[in-house]
């Protein structure tokens, strides 16, 4: 898990260079490591109110089975993202469009891990509880697991941002800002409606968009 991240994060901080390579490929273990150690205690609680009756050993093993799945395709990936980052402009205030670009790309990429790992993990939920009664109680322990990854994992790695870096911020390892906001605002009311902008399907602001530094 911590491998696969490491070198997935390496490629997040490539367009910035050798500072914000070395702390991206630092900071994404972490991401997942955080995320593990702060959903154990709420899933297992959780399967033991729906009656899933697995103890916190298995919760465990659950939880970091399901991210060192999620490690292999980011490792397999961040060859794709590091051609990607190369074959774009070097960082400035001019190429928000390749940051904004670029951003969508990891998160599009890692969320797609996420799945993988997260399927990984009902196959191994359905062979802990095979009995076909089950079944219900089973769908609503994962879908509250994948929903405390998702905003569990979103806020961690917002607060240890930046990972790709800002065209308008210098490198640094963690925001002076980093318990500000959160990352669906950002995607929400920043990178998408500037996106939508620049390829013409919307009218451009009367007012100059936020700075992108949560990236």
């Amino acid at each position: 898990m911590a491998a696969g991240a490491a070198l997935y994060g390496a490629a997040l901080g490539a367009w910035h260079g050798g500072r914000q390579t070395l702390y991206a490929a630092i900071k994404l273990p972490v991401v997942l490591l955080l995320t593990s150690a702060l959903t154990l205690l709420l899933n297992w609680l959780v399967g033991t109110i729906l009656g899933l009756r697995l103890g916190f050993v298995h919760v465990a093993v659950l939880t970091l089975v399901a991210l060192a799945t999620a490690g292999l395709p980011l490792a397999s990936l961040a060859p794709i993202a590091w051609f990607f980052t190369v074959s774009l402009p070097p960082p400035s205030t001019a190429a928000r469009l390749a940051h904004n670009l670029l951003y969508l790309l990891h998160t599009t990429q890692v969320g797609g891990c996420g799945l993988a790992g997260t399927a990984a993990l009902w196959q191994l939920l359905r062979r802990l509880r095979p009995d076909a009664t089950d079944a219900r109680r089973l769908r609503t322990v994962f879908a509250a697991w994948l929903l405390t990854f998702a905003l569990v994992g979103g806020e961690v790695a917002w607060s240890l941002r930046p990972f790709v870096g800002s065209v308008y911020e210098p490198t640094t390892f963690l925001r002076r800002d980093a318990l500000d906001g959160n990352v669906y605002e950002l995607v929400i009311t920043d990178i998408v409606p500037y996106l939508l902008q620049r390829l013409g399907f919307t009218a451009p602001s009367p007012t100059p968009s936020p700075t992108p530094e949560g990236t």
